[in-house]
């Protein structure tokens, strides 16, 4: 017999202080992301939710979903925090919208009890004094702090989401919240970063933080026979051996001997990674991987494993997973693009300068692969003399141009020497109203041609842009509705553009059917074959989830504004992607005829690469 589902979602005006409850039915709103969809465009709102499922036993169900516009990439935008939506499901709603703005920087606490409706409590905040807290733990780890230590008066261990000053001062703050355990905040630091959704909370709603927790218990899938039953039926084993066997990359690959998206990238890219802002992709195979050997694998990646695969540093998010992606060196954790953005793009290949940059950039609550890529652009345009520490207003005792090219460079002085004019950089792009906040594509535009060539971003709109995610690709730079996540095939090997843009739009559907179930896309080995199942199976409903998720891409994919690339730098990543994949390609006809209208006419080729892309995405998702 069908199980009534009901999901609850508190709505808060903070302007007001008005809070008011409504009920939605399963599946008339499946998760957060469709419940969202339809509300942001109903109203300027930002909406946190948790799956269907957030507080069973599967394991990946607990991610807690942000949605809102975002103001950096200027459209829908969908963020996710790791294992946040276990403490979520005790507050007794599936969903929160914010709307209004508060008249201070304010907190909200949200707390539920077993049959009662959640109370909410707004609090004004000396938000720039909170921010200075904690020394080296100062922006979104004091405020984090002191949310979590004075805020809360109930039992139990919240968990709290929050802002640093970068949602303040730049378009592309993230909401960051640290795993808590035991009635203490953990190192496990997790982001909503990508999107620009600190910016939202605080820019928008004048909101900095949120502390939550409480016992309200609903129904969850917690009996074990039943989840394995699921699990059993499609691959003959239990639910956690089929689990550990698809989350082998993030918890320990023996084929490389690590873990984690840090240890398992750097050593299976090995020449195909990214360096000195995108530099490294005009090379030749044997330079890149001369570099990868000496600076990445026996320095770089050896410091990882020693320290943190080796020591068995490894947590999870939150949430009952044997996945332990979260790898750790004392309080710093480490996870692949903020340590590629904020390594080796901009010239870092040593763990303890990567953790100090790393660390500094969360403190102000940056979305790491966003403000690491303008570092880079901004750390190569000082190398070439483009731009001059004068024009960009850093401080006297900053060296004057970083060391860019892999030759003579030494792992540890190099990379501190690069240091100091990251760190420089960070603290300028926090400079109130310093071009840099405005972002790297209106900065491109006010520095120059020269500037501006060598700038990496995808663009939305008219003002709307987005650093890529750091892999060689040409399905990392599509004309997608919704980029800088994974909603798009990142394979390396070579599809014409066209049958390219038909797997994103593939991807597309399968991404959200993971996002809009509050499921981490760690455990995608299975959940893209078994989530449906698991939910209908559970709830006794019959729903065709895949065509659900087809209509919400189509709904999504209508208001994408994805413009054409408009750097050269971009050009050159796809031309010489076309070259490398080349060499390991056979009787290839379509891939040699775009390599040579590439090498012929660089620019038009990319127009017309660009426009095919999009045209196999826009059919895609269309016959989806």
């Amino acid at each position: 017999m069908p199980r009534q589902l009901s999901q609850r979602a508190l709505h808060i005006d903070v302007g007001t202080g008005s809070t008011s409850l409504s009920e939605h039915g399963f599946p008339d709103v499946v998760g957060p992301v469709d419940f969202a969809f339809d509300r942001v465009h109903e109203r300027d709102c930002l909406v946190i939710g948790s799956g269907v499922l957030a507080g069973s036993i599967v394991p990946g169900s607990n991610r807690l979903v942000v949605a809102g516009r975002s103001p950096v990439w200027g459209g829908f935008y969908v963020s996710t925090v790791g294992g946040a939506s276990l403490i979520w499901d005790g507050i007794g709603i599936s969903f929160l919208t914010l709307t209004g703005r508060a008249a201070k920087p304010t907190a909200i606490v949200l707390s539920g009890e077993r049959g009662h409706d959640p109370k909410v409590t707004l609090v004004a905040l000396d938000l720039e004094a909170i921010w200075r807290e904690g020394g080296e733990h100062h922006g979104f780890y004091a405020l984090q702090q002191h949310v979590f230590e004075r805020l809360w008066d109930r039992g139990g261990t919240p968990r709290v989401l929050g802002v640093g000053p970068s949602a303040r001062r730049t378009q592309f703050g993230a909401i960051g919240s640290s795993k808590t355990q035991r009635g203490k905040i953990t190192a496990v630091d997790c982001w909503a970063g990508r999107g620009g959704m600190g910016t939202q909370m605080l820019g928008q709603h004048n909101v900095c933080a949120i502390v939550y927790g409480g016992d309200f218990e609903d129904e969850d899938l917690s009996d074990r026979a039943e989840a394995d039953g699921y699990f059993q039926n499609r691959f003959s084993k239990s639910m956690k051996l089929v689990d550990l066997e698809a989350t082998v990359k993030y918890r320990f690959d023996p084929k490389f001997a690590t873990g984690g998206t840090f240890g398992s990238n750097y050593a299976k890219l090995s020449e195909l990674m990214l360096s000195f802002n995108y530099r490294s992709v005009s090379w030749e195979p044997e330079r890149r991987m001369e570099l990868w050997k000496r600076l990445v694998r026996d320095h770089y990646l050896r410091q990882f494993n020693t320290e943190t695969i080796e020591a068995k540093q490894q947590a999870n998010c939150g949430e009952p997973c044997a996945a332990t992606c979260k790898k750790l060196h004392g309080p710093y954790k480490k996870d692949y693009e903020p340590y590629a953005t904020m390594g080796p793009l901009i010239g870092v290949f040593d763990q303890r300068s990567a953790e100090r940059i790393n660390h500094h950039a969360d403190a102000y609550g940056f979305d790491a692969i966003q403000i690491g890529g303008q570092l880079a652009w901004l750390m190569e345009c000082l190398a070439d003399g483009v731009l001059d520490k004068q024009t960009l207003g850093l401080p006297a005792g900053v060296p004057d141009r970083p060391i860019f090219e892999p030759e003579g460079f030494d792992p540890v002085a190099s990379s501190e020497h690069n240091e100091r004019i990251a760190m420089a950089l960070l603290d300028l792009t926090m400079t109130e109203g310093h071009l840099l906040g405005r972002g790297m594509r209106a900065a491109a535009r006010a520095l120059g041609p020269d500037a501006k060539r060598r700038a990496v971003y995808l663009a939305n709109g008219d003002d709307g842009w987005m650093v890529p995610n750091q892999y060689w690709v040409p399905g990392m730079f599509s004309p997608a509705a919704l980029m800088g996540k994974y909603y798009v095939y990142y394979g390396f090997d070579f599809h014409a553009p066209r049958a390219l843009g038909h797997k994103c739009a593939e991807r597309l559907v399968a991404e959200l059917t993971l996002d809009n179930a509050g499921m981490c896309r760690f455990h995608r080995g299975w959940a893209e074959d078994l989530w449906a199942q698991i939910v209908t199976g559970h709830l006794g409903l019959e729903l065709d989830y895949v065509d659900v998720h087809k209509r919400l891409a189509r709904r999504i994919h209508a208001t994408g504004r994805a413009q054409p690339w408009e750097t050269a730098r971009v050009e050159e990543i796809l031309h010489r992607y076309l070259a490398e994949v080349r060499l390991t390609t056979s009787d290839a006809p379509e891939l040699d005829a775009w390599l040579r209208r590439f090498d012929q006419d660089r620019s038009g080729a990319a127009r017309a690469y660009w426009s095919e892309i999009k045209a196999g995405i826009d059919a895609g998702v269309a016959g989806a």
